[in-house]
């Protein structure tokens, strides 16, 4: 069975490297499309560019991979494609565990930062929300730190790092973490579109 994955392109270099073992685990094909990131700042841009792909993969099942928060429409966007999605507000929730959310929320004030963020930030922030580096500063200003969620994928160079702080001027930590509850979320929607109709 084929099944068609409509993602933020936050997503990329995970689901690049996951599609693989997915594949065999859920015993079907896998397409992917990857949309920009930053879409989520415009509710009817996200919409548009969410049901080009729907409507042309109509006679598949699909797997959309964009948070709750993203847009508050889901269910009646996806209606007739009968799209499934995670239960996570977004992006960081299909990443972390509830558990280890939690824990680090605890630590005070923090912004997370995924892989595909840090490396499409200007995109994100510059292009998407349209912020110069005051506009950073003001806004990133509530937070005490921004964690880095290190899947991996890629090296992270000082440069990178630097450069983003350089944009936000708050402080970055960089913390490793598998992709093993992103595998799984992503997982336990591949099999449920390949079980039987009742």
């Amino acid at each position: 069975m084929d099944i068609s994955i409509v993602s933020c392109g936050i997503f990329r270099y995970e689901l690049e490297k996951l599609l693989p073992e997915i594949e065999v685990e859920a015993g079907c094909r896998l397409e992917v499309d990857f949309l920009a990131p930053a879409l989520d700042v415009n509710a009817a841009r996200l919409e548009e560019a969410v049901a080009a792909p729907l409507s042309r993969r109509e006679k598949q099942p699909v797997v959309l991979l964009y948070g709750n928060m993203c847009h508050t429409e889901w269910p009646r966007i996806t209606g007739k494609s009968g799209a499934l999605y995670p239960n996570a507000a977004n992006c960081v929730e299909m990443l972390l565990s509830p558990e280890e959310k939690k824990a680090i929320d605890a630590e005070g004030n923090v912004y997370f930062l995924t892989m595909g963020g840090l490396r499409q930030w200007k995109e994100i922030y510059q292009q998407g929300h349209g912020w110069d580096a005051s506009d950073a500063r003001v806004n990133f200003g509530y937070f005490d730190k921004i964690v880095l969620l290190d899947t991996g994928v890629f090296e992270i160079s000082d440069e990178d790092l630097f450069e983003f702080f350089e944009f936000t001027q708050i402080p970055i930590e960089v913390m490793q973490i598998s992709l093993d509850y992103f595998k799984t979320t992503l997982l336990t929607l591949c099999t449920r579109l390949t079980l039987p109709a009742e």
